[in-house]
């Protein structure tokens, strides 16, 4: 099991194989994630304002599943877990192909074809995905754990991504805790900002 780039939704027919980019792969979040992690566990002093250079590259994909998996210790259940019902998925997928009487001959061997190919596929975006949402639920904790107050990075899409994933997470905190992102400019560059506050 890595960590590694695996692509957008596959949308699988009898007729090929087309990619839906509105669903990225979580893959090219993770590597915000593990650095918000890595920023924000730490103790806190009141009035204390914290800033962290985020790195100019991504970090590597070994040492973003270290990160992750050591707030989370049952991470490899989680993705084996994944990994299986991604592997009933797929089978029940062939077997609907298979006696799908709507298809001719051909287009069930295509079918089944695209399916199988994109098997592999299929399965690096559930351990991405697995391994995403398990450092988005560590940050909810850590954002509960040190009381914090707000959250600001710069105004690109991953980061909104991330912070909206930090939102759902947060709201199944107990107790739950509320936000807001709010989107503003200084200094002549767009700031992204995540707003904490206890419900």
């Amino acid at each position: 099991m890595s960590l590694c780039y695996a692509g957008p939704k596959p949308l699988i027919s009898s007729h090929g194989i087309e990619f839906d980019h509105n669903k990225e792969d979580k893959f090219v979040y993770l590597s915000f994630v593990a650095e918000l992690i890595h920023a924000l566990d730490h103790e806190y002093i009141d009035g204390e304002r914290y800033i962290t250079i985020t790195e100019k590259k991504p970090l590597d994909p070994d040492t973003i599943f270290s990160l992750i998996n050591t707030y989370d210790s049952a991470l490899d259940q989680k993705i084996s877990d994944r990994i299986k019902k991604v592997e009933e998925e797929i089978a029940t997928q062939i077997e609907h192909a298979h006696s799908n009487r709507l298809l001719c001959d051909e287009e069930h061997q295509v079918l089944v074809k695209n399916i199988e190919f994109l098997h592999q596929y299929r399965i690096q975006r559930a351990i991405n995905k697995t391994v995403y949402y398990s450092g988005i639920k560590s940050l909810a904790h850590i954002i509960q754990k040190g009381h914090i107050d707000y959250i600001i990075a710069p105004m690109f899409p991953i980061f909104v991504h991330v912070f909206h994933s930090i939102q759902g997470a947060l709201t199944k905190l107990s107790p739950p805790i509320n936000s807001e992102i709010d989107i503003y400019e200084e200094n002549e560059h767009l700031k992204v900002q995540l707003n904490l506050k206890k419900i």
